[in-house]
């Protein structure tokens, strides 16, 4: 395969089937491919017409779509609108290269049924992966939330319980700082599952353009790829509140059994 043909590959990746000719759709790609390198991100739906009318020439030389660009229906125009986005995608990584891509795909896309059936089994494998660390995930939430209600549970009775202020004082630090300590543990597991969901969706969505459809692809963009908070917050930014308050909590608490324990402050 020459690097005209892994180009075509990669564009075919992000066309929808349907929308591809079912005759001689390989010299097609390899037409649009070349566009990929001539004009990059600066392609427009009139090149992309010329390219496939040059092909067209050459299978049906009296097809009703050998007129300019400008000359089409609106239908047809728009038409050319998914290939253009897949050349610009694809020309970027000709300059920048997907370092996610690379290692997902080190021998190029798959180019036999068998191979996209096997792609197609690791797409299922990673997704239910993605599943099932949300749930992990949830139980952790969980098990430090109990662990902190028992904490602070003891905090309380412990303040109310009789004895000099300055053992008490001691006991409430104690106490304090382990909560600090398994807060800021729950703040950081939060922030790793976060970041390893995303690094699972990153390869979830590369394997997307080997398929008929990506559904997650598309979903993303929907929330407009989290750049906008008013259309998407993700879970992450909303479940650290918790473990922040939590150590802020602890973090006063500490503060001032310290205070108490060296005799500065007076119960």
């Amino acid at each position: 395969m020459n690097y005209l043909e892994r180009v075509a590959e990669a564009i075919r990746a992000e066309v929808p089937i349907l929308a591809l000719p079912t005759r001689d759709v390989d010299a097609l790609l390899v037409a649009y491919a070349s566009l990929a390198f001539s004009k990059g991100a600066e392609v427009t739906a009139t090149d992309v017409h010329d390219a496939w009318a040059v092909w067209q020439i050459g299978v049906d030389p009296s097809h009703a779509g050998l007129v300019p660009f400008e000359q089409l229906p609106s239908s047809l125009q728009c038409s050319y609108e998914v290939f253009v986005h897949a050349i610009r995608k694809v020309s970027e990584s000709l300059t920048s290269p997907d370092r996610v891509t690379n290692a997902l795909t080190p021998y190029g896309p798959p180019g036999t049924e068998e191979e996209k059936e096997r792609l197609f089994e690791l797409y299922k494998i990673m997704v239910q992966s993605s599943e099932n660390l949300v749930s992990r995930r949830q139980g952790v939430n969980t098990f430090f939330i109990t662990v902190n209600g028992a904490i602070l549970t003891g905090l309380g009775f412990f303040i109310k319980a009789g004895g000099g202020q300055e053992i008490k004082a001691l006991g409430v630090l104690l106490i304090a700082l382990t909560g600090l300590i398994l807060a800021h543990a729950w703040k950081s597991m939060i922030i790793s599952f976060g970041q390893l969901n995303t690094g699972k969706f990153a390869v979830i969505n590369r394997l997307e353009r080997h398929l008929p459809a990506a559904l997650f692809y598309a979903e993303w963009e929907a929330l407009e790829r989290g750049e906008n908070p008013k259309v998407y917050r993700s879970f992450t930014s909303r479940e650290v509140w918790a473990p922040y308050l939590l150590m802020l909590l602890y973090a006063i608490a500490a503060v001032g059994s310290s205070l108490v324990a060296v005799g500065m402050w007076k119960l």
